[in-house]
Order: C-alpha cells, then structure tokens, then sequence
C-alpha cells in the first residue's frame, strides 16, 4: 500500500511502502486540518512530514486513528 497526496497546485505525490523496509506509510487528519504523515512500524507510528491545510486537497491511503492503522 502507498499514500498518494493530492497537493494544492502541484499535482500527486506518493509514499510508497516499498522504500520502506519492514514499515509503511499512513496518515492522519489533525484537529486544525493539518495531514500529517507517518511512518508505522511493529505497532509504532513515528511523523514522516506535515501538510498545512492549506497545502493538501485528498489524501488516499491507510489511516492512523487512535493509536490503530485503519487499512483503506
């Protein structure tokens, strides 16, 4: 799985697993709008990078919420 993000002007960009080893890429939706993009490994989730609200459109892919990744 991959997150693909659709960012304000600049077209799509994807996080794939595959240059992950043993992890894979997952998002979150902050309370102010920020996507916040993370890293999940062995149950863990470390932040990868930040959008502003302003800076994303859609994103796809697996979602972190509550401390489980939701498989999309």
């Amino acid at each position: 799985m991959s997150v693909e993000i659709d960012l304000n002007g600049s077209g799509t960009t994807e996080f794939s697993d595959a240059d992950l080893p043993g992890g894979r890429y997952c998002f979150h939706v902050g309370a102010g709008g920020e996507l916040i993009l993370l890293v999940e490994e062995h149950g863990e989730s470390r932040v990868d990078r930040v959008y502003s609200p302003s800076a994303w459109q859609c994103a796809r892919g697996d979602v972190w919420r509550k401390g489980v990744l939701l498989q999309g």
